[in-house]
């Protein structure tokens, strides 16, 4: 059975990083049925961490998520998908321990810190089959997004010696009202730079910036709970998630 580890991964703030990491796992392993680990590496926020922790605080004294927990169990079988917590330095043997438990997932997402400078994380990169780079149409985030995913194709995914085989560039937060020629600019310079864009584009929705709420309006975000089917298909993370899969032959 092939094992992948991956990385949604940007060193610009604010562009989805942790958000689609969430995603991806709880489609993953809720509704696709297959074995997830997310490695939150993210310090000082442990956004994934954080986000669990509330989420579980808050089905205590929250009868409809509650039920809802107990019907996707009931349903699909599938219990919570773990969380590591750790430090970036200390993931390799951190996940190793965990797979000696006998946990053996057929994904691990590992959420990053926003700067590579970090310590421990280029050679976590280094160790990964793919990294994803979400992007948005806005010039300062895509100098900065070109030029992180221009120096890790080329000083990591270029080097024969090391693990990380491909870096794929995708657009999230797409403005309907955002002009197509625009788009066409960025792509010219992307292909111009050899770098890898993937077909799918994701749109704005709200729903992304939403965890569990008492209001009862779906699920969105959620380590907890798949996201909803409208959701998924509406966010487009339905097709995300059939390229990453097939991106790195899984099946």
């Amino acid at each position: 059975m092939k094992q992948a580890s991956i990385s949604i991964c940007n060193q610009k703030g604010g562009i989805g990083k942790s958000t689609f990491t969430m995603l991806l796992a709880s489609h993953l392993h809720y509704t696709l049925g297959y074995d997830v680990l997310v490695v939150d590496c993210d310090y000082p926020q442990w956004s994934v961490q954080a986000q669990r922790e509330r989420e579980l605080s808050l089905i205590e004294h929250d009868d409809y998520h509650k039920l809802l927990l107990v019907r996707q169990f009931k349903a699909t079988g599938r219990k919570l998908w773990p969380v590591l917590k750790c430090m970036p330095p200390e993931a390799p043997e951190e996940v190793e321990r965990l797979l000696q438990s006998g946990y053996h997932p057929r994904i691990i997402l590992y959420d990053l810190p926003g700067t590579v400078n970090a310590e421990g994380v280029i050679r976590l990169l280094a160790s990964l089959d793919a990294v994803f780079v979400p992007m948005k149409a806005d010039k300062v985030v895509m100098e900065s997004t070109l030029s992180f995913a221009r120096s890790l194709t080329t000083n990591l995914a270029q080097d024969p010696t090391l693990t990380l085989q491909s870096v794929y560039l995708f657009w999230t937060m797409i403005d309907r009202r955002e002009r197509t020629p625009l788009y066409d600019r960025y792509e010219a310079v992307i292909r111009k730079l050899g770098l890898s864009l993937m077909t799918t584009h994701i749109p704005y929705r709200s729903k992304f910036n939403k965890e569990l709420l008492a209001d009862n309006t779906g699920v969105g975000r959620s380590t907890l709970l798949a996201p909803a089917r409208t959701f998924a298909c509406e966010a487009q993370l339905e097709i995300l998630t059939e390229e990453i899969l097939t991106l790195l032959k899984i099946r």
